[in-house]
């Protein structure tokens, strides 16, 4: 009882992911049952007793529970088997994990979110304060401070940047994680716009606390200021000073990496004025952008000189804007994807194959229907097996495919339509090259119309079915019966 709670389970399972499917091979069962229960015996008696009709009869009845039994128990098991070959494969081949994903992150570097240069600028003064003392015998008290005076103004005249970015995947266990590197270079022209000489400090936050920063250069008026920067919490810090109404310009270049995405942000609320950044991606073609949650579209898009990549241009003049700007690496092909997918279309292929062989057999009165069908469908299945161990060796999965499960399929073929030489024979043949080959490859190369090779695919087989059923009602006597009185002879 509790064999049969489990199948029953996994029937109703299958039926709610797969109800086309289920019906496919519900005809099949029941197709095998009902020919089974009520197909005529050429060697029966003429006039047989009504003692031996009820036995007959009830043979019958637990011949045809016992077929059914077996082909359903036949598919559980298979099934089982495919979607074991499918989780083996994906265990070995692109599959992303977030332990591995993390030590790309520590290996590589992570995600870059590059912030704007920060300007605060100052003097200061010396007060002196005079205390008066309550006792008018003593002297008073003179004290010194200083005080600091902060300049409200926005001294940010330009800013214009230019980034390249370039991706860089990186294998980490059996799969690709997106990466890129990027040669950053940051340009600012600054002005007092106080009435005294101050002191700026600029401080310019680096993208990812955790990244590697090559070739690291800064300049301000073309004088390297190496020397004076300091690292304080992930941003570099530069203290120089400015004389009334003095311009400067600030240049800061590096080159770094990271991983999925990149985009550029204006923290602090001001007016941001002539600001232009220009983001080059030399391989990734305007139909592959895609940008960041909260950045905005780029001002223009243009084509590389080679038409590979895209260049980026965000323009923003005398405006407030708190957005990003960058790009988001789009998804990888991770290694043995197209089988992957293959493999995982393969299991609806098989059941309808089992079931168009079984039904097609059954209804056309081929002897051993059931028997060809098991194993035909064992066949496949190992097939389909082999598919995904040998794709890695030197064959390939097309070299697999073409010398190994496409021969397989035709001797198949050929075995189906010699059991039966008619033109049902040929038909379910073909159905089994139309259902174990060609279905999974057209809805494994193109996912996006997966739903319609399948209906499809179930169409044709509901055609089928119904033309067997067809030609079987219109015969002048019902046909042979697939089963004998003794089991040893049905599975001949």
């Amino acid at each position: 009882m509790e064999l049969l709670q489990q199948l029953i389970t996994l029937a109703q399972n299958f039926l709610d992911r797969q109800p086309a499917l289920a019906l496919a091979m519900g005809g099949a069962l029941t197709a095998v049952f009902l020919c089974t229960v009520f197909g005529r015996r050429d060697d029966q008696p003429d006039s047989p007793g009504l003692a031996t009709r009820i036995y007959l009869q009830f043979t019958r009845l637990l011949w045809a529970a016992l077929l059914v039994a077996l082909i359903a128990a036949t598919a559980v098991f298979l099934q089982s088997y495919l979607a074991r070959v499918l989780t083996d494969y994906h265990q070995n081949h692109g599959r992303l994990t977030e332990v591995n994903w993390q030590a790309v992150r520590t290996i590589w570097g992570d995600e870059q979110v590059q912030g704007e240069l920060s300007a605060d600028l100052w003097w200061e003064e010396e007060e002196t304060e005079r205390i008066e003392s309550e006792d008018l015998t003593k002297p008073a008290v003179t004290r010194k401070h200083t005080v600091r005076h902060t300049v409200a103004e926005n001294p940010f005249v330009s800013s214009h940047h230019e980034v390249t970015l370039r991706q860089n995947p990186r294998h980490k266990g059996s799969a690709l994680y997106a990466a890129f590197e990027t040669d950053c270079r940051f340009t600012y022209v600054l002005r007092n716009p106080a009435d005294h000489d101050v002191t700026a400090q600029l401080k310019f936050p680096l993208p990812s606390a955790s990244s590697m920063y090559d070739d690291l250069a800064m300049t301000l008026n073309g004088t390297n200021q190496l020397d004076n920067l300091r690292v304080e919490n992930s941003a570099l810090v530069l203290e120089p000073d400015l004389a009334q109404g003095a311009t400067a310009q600030l240049e800061i270049s590096f080159k770094s990496r990271g991983l999925s995405y990149w985009y550029f942000q204006i923290r602090q609320a001001r007016e941001v004025r002539d600001f232009e950044l220009l983001l080059t991606l030399p391989d990734l073609p305007k139909s592959k952008l895609n940008y960041p949650e909260g950045c905005m579209t780029p001002t223009e898009i243009k084509p590389t000189d080679d038409a590979h990549g895209s260049i980026l241009a965000y323009r923003l003049d005398h405006a407030i804007c708190g957005k990003g700007m960058g790009v988001a690496l789009p998804m990888l092909a991770q290694p043995g994807e197209t089988t992957g997918e293959i493999l995982a279309e393969a299991e609806k292929g098989w059941v309808l194959l089992f079931a168009a062989v079984v039904l097609g057999l059954t209804l056309a009165g081929g002897r051993g229907a059931v028997l060809i069908g098991i194993l035909v469908a064992c066949a496949v299945a190992l097939g389909y097996g082999l598919l995904g161990d040998l794709s890695d060796t030197f064959l390939g999965f097309w070299g697999t495919d073409l010398f190994l499960f496409v021969p397989l399929l035709l001797a198949l073929g050929w075995l189906t339509s010699h059991c039966l030489p008619s033109l049902e024979g040929k038909l379910i043949a073909l159905e089994l090259f139309l259902f174990g080959a060609v279905y999974p490859l057209l809805a494994g190369l193109d996912t996006d119309h997966e739903t319609l090779y399948l209906n499809i695919a179930v169409s044709l087989f509901l055609a089928m079915a119904a033309w067997l059923i067809a030609q079987r009602l219109g015969l002048p006597r019902a046909i042979t019966n697939i089963a004998p009185e003794s089991p040893a002879i049905a599975v001949t």
